[in-house]
């Protein structure tokens, strides 16, 4: 079996909830921006980013597309990052191998894959098995995570705490090129009947004001950014809430005052590999690659 590390994908499209003409104009007013930023997918759908695997010499991607549900069909998407191989089936099984679903297969669409999967039994404990060739590998598809923010949820792991996860949501804005990033040490978690845990709220990871997020994007050579805290007063998100708490705050963007040109960045179909590094008190948390699309494109 293959042993996941966390990564981004794309490519998908979350159902649209209806847009409210009165708050998209107030919250267009309020945060000074000419494009909207009221959130446009459904609770507990988005795209959570899963893991990597390697099987056939190759390397893919995977996330999944909303929650897993018996009875319900789900989209998971696997993208060749490295390799040749190709997938040619995919699955929910549980622990001891017994298969939720028949195994599915997916047309290639430039080295990604789409496997629809609809489990006839609950979900709770089962992983998503890929198949290349006759080898296999599973990963836990972070049953009921969601990102909050309309962004791409990922996780974050720590050098000096090997077993530790946090996550990250990451939202790019691509008709004005900014960012906002929240950091979590638990996500928002989705399960039946609506949100669970407490008003649905995910537990920020807050981190000292002065932390600086590092961003370096792979697929552009030679580009990195870096986010700070709006200000070190509420450090309110572009829909008015505060995020600090004494000190700490879990909430980062860019360009904010850094005065960094964002038109590379900018573009509705812009696309773009990017890492995620940051540091607190000398240890260091991080993210593997993940790939970054406009929240216009989710």
């Amino acid at each position: 079996k293959a042993s996941p590390s966390p990564m981004a994908s794309f490519e998908h499209n979350a159902d649209i909830a209806p847009r409210d003409e009165e708050k998209k104009q107030k919250t267009e007013h309020e945060n000074g921006h000419g494009h909207s930023h009221e959130h446009r997918t459904k609770p507990g759908e988005g795209i959570v980013a899963l893991g990597t695997v390697t099987l056939g010499g190759a390397t893919f991607m995977i996330d999944r597309e909303g929650q897993i549900e018996a009875g319900k069909e789900s989209t998971f998407g696997v993208e060749l990052i490295s390799g040749t191989a190709k997938p040619s089936a995919a699955w929910l099984a549980n622990p001891d191998g017994e298969k939720l679903c028949d195994p599915t297969t997916s047309e290639d669409h430039n080295q990604h894959w789409h496997f629809k999967v609809e489990p006839l039994m609950p979900v709770k404990k089962s992983k998503f098995v890929l198949r290349v060739g006759e080898e296999e590998a599973v990963i836990d598809f972070a049953r009921g995570a969601a990102p909050c923010n309309d962004g791409i949820l990922t996780l974050i792991k720590a050098a000096h705490a090997p077993e530790w996860r946090g996550y990250l949501e990451l939202k790019l804005h691509g008709d004005a090129g900014d960012l906002e990033l929240w950091l979590y040490a638990v996500p928002a978690v989705f399960g039946q009947g609506g949100w669970a845990g407490v008003g649905g709220k995910p537990t920020p990871f807050d981190v000292p004001a002065e932390t600086v997020i590092n961003l370096t994007f792979p697929s552009h050579s030679g580009k990195t950014l870096e986010m700070r805290v709006r200000d070190a007063d509420k450090n309110e998100d572009e829909d008015g809430t505060p995020n600090m708490r004494g000190c700490g705050t879990n909430y980062f963007i860019f360009p904010g005052e850094t005065g960094a040109d964002p038109e590379w960045i900018k573009g509705e179909t812009w696309r773009g590999v990017a890492t995620v590094a940051f540091e607190v008190d000398g240890k260091s948390y991080a993210c593997e690659p993940f790939v970054l699309v406009p929240h216009e494109a989710l």
